[in-house]
């Protein structure tokens, strides 16, 4: 009696579905148990039996049975791997600057016992490699190296979209714990995940020139940059600041963020942060993922798993002190990673066949008491050490091709560990011959297909730049008269002794009052490395007695940012309007300054004069001597201007005329010679006259001709 035929899938051999895979789980009731030699484990419901009972899944009525060999679930598979290798250099804002790929494409035989033949594989997204053919045939796999591997190269012949995302953040502010939060991290971490390399996998690599002289070349275009980083544009994130101060105490605050776009988890991630000598007291504040410890000069980050579009970040900080304007690096970072998703842009397996030893036979038993008839099944008997799918079983009757008495498809046996026999259920048959049955049978060693990515990261250091500023401030006048109208011309310099160039400069003065008030905005003068610029109006402002110069997003103005070792220059009028006596201007002048991006706010405070106000009574005493000395006609002058009040005399001017017909010279102090009165006349200034001095100024003349004695009398 045969089995009812039942509609069956078509009979060509059959391949494994890329979505039997899974991170565990490799095929439907197969459990992955060493992934390096393809071994695994049979799942079923009932372990304590050495026999599982199968079904046919349209009817539910039993099939047969697997006997297992002494209780064994395991067995191996063949080995479907693709394996790349991946290197990776980025800039501090994530700009691919190399990426390095190599694919290799294997089928490997795992088994020291038995070989492989017919293996048929079929790939799946090959556009984007160089591979030919999604197609691969081989004869066979022997058991012992090389036989035991088919192994063929393949590159990536498009752009490469990285697709292990690591972003370092850097931060010198005081807030920088608050700032450095992780979803703000994570939105500017999105924005890095479509750069691609700059250069196509399809342009030949740069040629290898010797590592040292390369990392000198390196050091020096990003020591003598202008701009933060490894010679990049600047970029404002909002979330990074890398300015430092001088002769202080610096906290620098650092989050390293990881996001995977891979399908699959990553696994084995480790974040190898370098830390610089100049750096000190490196501490981890927060790890969301991971463990993460300091071993020596190096922060080491580590990851078991990484699931898909999940971030992760580790938060540390470090301190430094310098005492020079030299650029600090804040360190390199090195990641290394394994994943389990090609690069190759979805590269997979389509279908897997593959033969092995096997053997299968028909036991057929004649009755003991009815001769003729016959108990009859079919067993199939993996005896290789692979696990193995019989998908295709069939068994037709001597006398009629069209009746079955086995009849099963993929769905209705499970998979044979290695040792284990399929048994069909039994069927009678009647005849007085020996019975011969024609036999269909078609099954396939099982695959574990394997993508293993061995990547590797180098993510490069950005620049710290020392911020400083110094100057000094004057007055022309410490004194001013009381009761009276005068204006104090303030000096202002400043000096950008640091290596950051600055986006914003700030003067504030402060204490003004009725008696001393600040300048209008339009008579301020300022000048830049030697060139007047003008100030804004909008730049200018005085509020609470506050007086404020604010320089903004020099950056983006035509000057162009207060560069390292320039000079500015203000000069604007104090108003001395009516001061009463004794009365003072004690001020206070800060300059401040800030980098771009914004970090810690540098601050500087000169030396400020004080301007007194002197109850100014101007008393002095001018005399003329003439004194005749030697021969005729010679004569000595003698002019004195002595200062006879309680109040210091300024910027005194003293005249003398000389007579016509006289001749003049041998000074105690030599004048101007001027014409201010329609002749000679002789000129002294006096700068200063301290009250109670008094000052003789001599000269001699000398008559020629018709000349008047009496005339040197004249006093101007």
């Amino acid at each position: 009696m045969g089995k009812k035929d039942k509609k069956k899938k078509p009979t060509a051999r059959m391949g494994w579905d890329s979505s039997e895979a899974e991170e565990e789980i490799v095929a439907e009731a197969l459990k992955r148990k060493d992934m390096d030699t393809g071994r695994v484990e049979l799942l079923d419901r009932d372990t304590a039996t050495p026999v599982i009972e199968t079904y046919d899944k349209d009817t539910g009525e039993i099939e047969g049975s697997i006997v297992l060999k002494d209780g064994n679930r395991e067995g191996l598979l063949a080995l479907v791997k693709i394996i790349e290798t991946v290197e990776v250099e980025q800039d501090h804002d994530a700009n691919i600057k190399s990426f390095a790929h190599s694919g290799k494409f294997n089928i490997e035989n795992p088994s020291s016992v038995d070989r492989l033949w017919d293996v048929d594989v079929s790939l799946e997204n090959i556009g984007s490699t160089d591979l030919k053919t999604k197609d691969i045939s081989i004869r066979e796999l022997g058991t012992e190296s090389p036989d035991n591997i088919d192994s063929r190269n393949f590159k990536i012949t498009k752009d490469i979209k990285n697709l292990l995302l690591v972003k370092e953040f850097i931060s010198t502010l005081p807030n920088a714990n608050d700032v450095l939060n992780i979803n703000d991290i994570e939105k500017e971490l999105l924005k890095t995940k479509d750069k691609k390399s700059e250069v196509s996998s399809k342009t030949p690599s740069k040629p290898k020139v010797d590592e040292e002289e390369e990392e000198e070349e390196e050091e020096e275009e990003e020591m003598e940059g202008e701009t933060w980083g490894d010679g990049g544009t600047l970029v404002e994130t909002g979330l990074e600041s890398f300015g430092i101060s001088i002769d202080r105490d610096n906290l620098v605050s650092y989050a390293i963020a990881i996001r995977s776009l891979f399908d699959k988890p990553v696994s084995n991630i480790k974040i190898i942060k370098n830390i610089p000598d100049d750096f000190s007291n490196p501490s981890i504040r927060d790890t969301t993922e991971g463990r993460a410890e300091i071993q020596g000069n190096k922060i080491i980050w580590t990851i078991d798993k990484l699931v898909p579009e999940y971030t992760v970040v580790c938060k540390f900080t470090c301190n430094i002190m310098v005492t020079d304007i030299t650029k600090r690096k804040t360190g390199t970072i090195e990641v290394n990673y394994q994943a389990a998703s090609s690069y190759a842009e979805g590269l997979g397996i389509e279908k897997f066949d593959a033969y092995t030893r096997n053997k299968f036979y028909v036991d057929t038993v004649e009755r003991d008491e009815e001769p003729g008839i016959f108990d009859c099944k079919l067993v199939f008997d993996n005896s290789s050490e692979f696990i193995i799918q019989l998908f295709n079983a069939d068994v037709y009757s001597p006398d009629d091709e069209t009746k079955k008495f086995v009849d099963i498809d993929p769905n209705d046996v499970p998979m044979l560990p290695s040792g284990a026999q399929w048994h069909s259920t039994k069927w009678q048959y009647e005849s007085d011959e020996y019975p011969t049955f024609r036999k269909k049978l078609e099954f396939r060693v099982m695959p574990d297909f394997q993508t293993i990515v061995n990547g590797s990261m180098a993510l490069a250091d950005v620049i710290l730049e020392i911020g400083s500023i110094t100057g000094v401030m004057s007055y022309n006048l410490t004194e001013v008269p009381t009761y009276r109208e005068k204006d104090v011309i303030a000096t202002i310099k400043l000096v950008n002794n640091g290596s950051a160039p600055l986006d914003e400069v700030k003067v504030v003065q402060q204490y003004f009052s009725d008696e001393y008030q600040p300048p209008k905005a339009g008579e301020i003068k300022l000048i830049w490395d030697g060139q007047e610029v003008e100030v804004s109006a909008a730049a200018v402002s005085f509020e609470d007695n506050e007086f404020k110069i604010d320089l903004k997003d020099l950056k983006d103005s035509s000057t162009g940012m207060f560069k390292p070792d320039s000079t500015l220059e203000f000069e604007y009028p104090i108003h001395c309007v009516n001061p009463a006596r004794e009365s003072t201007f004690e001020s206070e002048i800060i300059y401040l300054a800030n980098t771009f991006p914004v970090s810690q706010e540098l601050e500087f405070k000169p030396e400020v004069p004080v301007i007194s106000a002197m109850h100014i009574r101007r008393k002095f005493r001018i005399g003329k001597e003439v004194q005749a000395i030697g021969d005729l006609g010679n004569y000595k002058i003698i002019l004195s201007v002595e200062n006879i009040g309680e109040s210091n005399l300024t910027n005194l001017t003293l005249l003398d005329k000389v007579p016509d017909l006289f001749e003049y010279g041998d000074y105690s102090m030599t004048p101007e010679i001027t014409d201010e009165v329609g002749q000679d006349t002789l000129k002294w200034e006096i700068d200063l006259l301290e009250a109670g001095d008094k000052l003789e100024i001599t000269y001699e003349i000398t008559g020629k001709g018709k000349y008047s004695p009496s005339d040197a009398q004249l006093a101007l």
